[in-house]
């Protein structure tokens, strides 16, 4: 029998893991927008390219606790669900598939900037989109997919410049809100 700590043992039952570097970030722009930076020679105006998300995480998702007093004891009970925001970090690009504009074109179409107006109340046409999130294996295959409902970008983070960052690719933050996180391929008990 092998010993408890044997290299052999653990390369039997490890199988290589994941890596974190190996996801891909799918989803589309609200096609209500009015994209003036969209054209018809882009690869998909209404679809965020996979190759622009630099980093991304999983939000967590938590149970929230119903308590009650019970002869002295306290009584716990599942409550509702209760889901974290959504961030990724974005390479911004210039060409025809502006990410840092087309988030902003997605924010004013929510609440414009300059007379604090709303689009999609009064076309009833949806601010609202769906993205996903493949984790992939060595070779390309799909482990996990994770599909973020009802999701509008409630943050643009900042855009920093500095003299002395010469050799870095420049990149922004949005951070997402969404109604309902769908991990794909989980069947229900």
């Amino acid at each position: 029998m092998p010993l408890p700590n044997s290299l052999n043992l653990f390369k039997n039952y490890f199988n290589g893991g994941t890596r974190q570097n190996r996801f891909v970030v799918t989803g589309t722009f609200p096609s209500s927008q009015n994209d003036t930076e969209t054209t018809a020679s882009s690869q998909s105006a209404n679809t965020v390219s996979p190759f622009h998300i630099r980093s991304t995480l999983i939000p967590t998702l938590q149970t929230s606790t119903v308590s009650y007093d019970f002869f002295g004891r306290k009584l716990h009970y599942p409550g509702e669900k209760l889901y974290s925001t959504w961030s990724v970090t974005v390479l911004d690009d210039f060409n025809a598939s502006n990410l840092w504009q087309r988030f902003h074109n997605w924010q004013n179409y929510i609440n414009d900037h300059e007379n604090n107006s709303t689009k999609y109340a009064t076309n009833n046409k949806g601010y609202k989109t769906s993205w996903t999130v493949q984790h992939l294996d060595l070779n390309g295959n799909t482990l996990k997919t994770f599909k973020l409902n009802g999701l509008w970008p409630r943050t643009l983070g900042e855009l920093s410049f500095s003299h002395s960052r010469t050799n870095s690719l420049h990149t922004f933050n949005v951070v997402f809100v969404y109604d309902t996180i769908e991990i794909v391929g989980i069947t229900q008990p």
